[in-house]
């Protein structure tokens, strides 16, 4: 399972570079959701209100809930100035269930139509109205006012303003940090009840805008043994955050990490993740670390397609005579990783190169014919 995850994780790599134009350390999943605020632009009406009455049509079975408007955050003349509007579902109001409701909508046949909906409380309203006086081409306002509401009381809150960050690029954030208050996230962090999926995101908020009591505080979370599932589950922005505040100890500590078979492999690759993002991001100024994490991950039959490719990928050809000398290891004889060190050595113009080519050529030559056949067919023309 290892080697098929590992494979997978090579052959996207020959085919795209690593995105880094939204957050890192969010998941896809979280980055791909629509927030509070981009539903407000797109709908023709935001109404906040009550559920009254929520029925089925026995002849159609469609359902049917009241809205009763307290107050529309945005209006559209397809209401009609009605108190009362119509949501096509069925919204179960049973006893202690919040009636409070946020409808978004489109118009359709001149009437309104609810395209999306929320239970909602006056601080979701609060919110929503502060968020939409926002001036999207101001990045840092904008995120310093998702910031102060990440910490929120009211979760439907507190998960729309993470989400706002998890959208934003790591720039824009770097930008904002005059607005974070590291002293906010160290709280959010060490709150147990913070969800899992936030603290790498924190962590990285906290590596642009905190010091020395922060580079501890990361440091002795990273450093826990065993590591708490929360944290295993989140250790690369932990890492890129610690990284960021103490780069010296930050680096020793991801090159020991990656060099460590004891580690899991969610860890290292989490790491792995760590140094791409560094690499993308800060190039040639931590090229010196880079390599030192790529040396330790060559060793390790699971992880050596991993650093190899990369090396090759950002045309780094300092490690040349440490790739090539895993070629011949027991520890390395999976089919991936021989075509990966040859398509290293295809794309290296090193002299150790040429002449681990002319070996393998005789030795087998199909290998190198199919390796040149995938770089022709995959690798983008220079």
């Amino acid at each position: 399972m290892i080697r098929f995850v590992a494979a997978l994780a090579a052959a996207v790599l020959v085919l795209a570079a690593p995105r880094v134009d939204a957050c890192t350390f969010c998941g896809d999943n979280i980055r791909a959701k629509p927030t509070l605020r981009m539903q407000f632009t797109a709908a023709k009406a935001v109404l906040f209100g009550t559920l009254k009455n929520p029925r089925v049509d026995p002849k159609t079975d469609e359902g049917f809930t009241d809205l009763k408007v307290v107050a529309a955050l945005k209006d559209d003349a397809a209401r009609g100035g009605q108190n009362v509007v119509v949501l096509r579902a069925y919204i179960p109001v049973i006893g202690d269930t919040p009636t409070e409701y946020l409808a978004f909508c489109g118009t359709a046949n001149g009437k309104l139509d609810t395209t999306f909906g929320i239970p909602s409380t006056p601080a979701v309203v609060a919110y929503l109205k502060g968020s939409a006086k926002l001036d999207p081409a101001d990045s840092a306002a904008c995120l310093g006012f998702f910031f102060k509401h990440l910490g929120s009381a009211d979760p439907t809150v507190a998960a729309d303003a993470f989400v706002e960050f998890a959208r934003a690029s790591d720039a824009d954030i770097a930008r904002s940090a005059k607005h974070f208050d590291p002293a906010v996230l160290r709280k959010l962090l060490a709150d147990e009840k913070t969800p899992g999926e936030r603290l790498g995101v924190f962590s990285y908020l906290l590596g642009v805008c905190g010091g020395p009591t922060d580079a501890a505080f990361l440091g002795a979370m990273l450093k826990q043994s065993p590591l708490p599932d929360r944290v295993r589950d989140s250790f690369g922005g932990l890492l890129a955050g610690y990284v960021l505040l103490a780069p010296k100890d930050g680096w020793a500590l991801t090159a020991a990490v990656l060099g460590d078979d004891k580690q899991s492999f969610s860890v290292r690759l989490s790491s792995i993740n760590t140094v791409r993002f560094f690499q993308a991001t800060r190039g040639a100024a931590c090229k010196a670390d880079v390599l030192k994490c790529c040396a330790a991950l060559l060793p390790n039959g699971d992880f050596a397609d991993q650093a190899i490719e990369d090396l090759r990928r950002w045309g780094y050809w300092d490690l040349s005579a440490d790739v090539f000398a895993q070629f011949g290891k027991p520890t390395h004889t999976a089919p991936i990783v021989r075509r990966c060190i040859v398509r290293y050595a295809l794309s290296c113009p090193n002299d150790d190169a040429k002449r681990f080519l002319a070996a393998v050529r005789q030795a087998d030559p199909k290998l190198v014919d199919a390796v040149e056949e995938m770089l022709k067919l995959f690798e983008a023309p220079k």
